[in-house]
């Protein structure tokens, strides 16, 4: 999530809300999304993101803006939504100070995903171990189960028997007669 200036900027299908960052920047009339919008250097910028995207090989945002009308079924918020570069190029718009905040938030936030990856991929290691010693170790009952533990019991049968005291009659009853 990205926080600027203690203001939540909304995200809708990987573009943040230009209408946040703009209450995030002090919400003056002149710096609102639509003057932004249509400057020719924004334009500009646009041309040159979509240019690019169509001609990369990775999966990416092919429209780096779009704008967001009425009331939408998923609740989610309407405005203009604008991919990151474009986020960055607006702060730089704002002022020096606004354009250091945004560059500190994605900093925090790019630091934050990449901490929790790290965190997620200790974990996936450490389930596949446990599940592969747990897996070792079911194996291991189950043999221990069908072959060891009966052969134990055997044993102890046996030597039970060898333990139990026996009389042995030598000559039977009558020959003492």
């Amino acid at each position: 999530m990205l926080i600027i200036s203690n203001s939540n900027i909304g995200m809708k299908d990987g573009l943040y809300s230009l209408n946040d960052l703009h209450r995030a920047s002090g919400g003056l009339k002149r710096h609102q999304p639509s003057n932004f919008i249509r400057r020719k250097q924004t334009q500009e910028l646009i041309t040159e993101i979509k240019t690019e995207n169509s001609s990369s090989s990775e999966m990416r945002i092919l429209e780096p803006v779009r704008v967001v009308e009425g009331v939408q079924l998923d609740g989610a918020p309407q405005g203009t939504f604008v991919c990151h570069e474009l986020v960055y190029s607006y702060a730089m718009w704002i002022n020096p100070r606004f354009q250091l905040l945004v560059i500190r938030a994605f900093d925090s936030m790019t630091s934050q995903q990449n901490t929790l990856s790290q965190q997620f991929n200790e974990l996936c290691r450490e389930y596949n171990t446990v599940n592969n010693n747990l897996s070792r170790a079911g194996r291991f009952l189950n043999i221990g189960g069908k072959q060891i533990k009966p052969q134990i019991k055997q044993d102890i049968d046996s030597t039970l028997k060898q333990m139990q005291p026996s009389l042995e009659l030598v000559g039977g009853a009558d020959s003492e007669k």
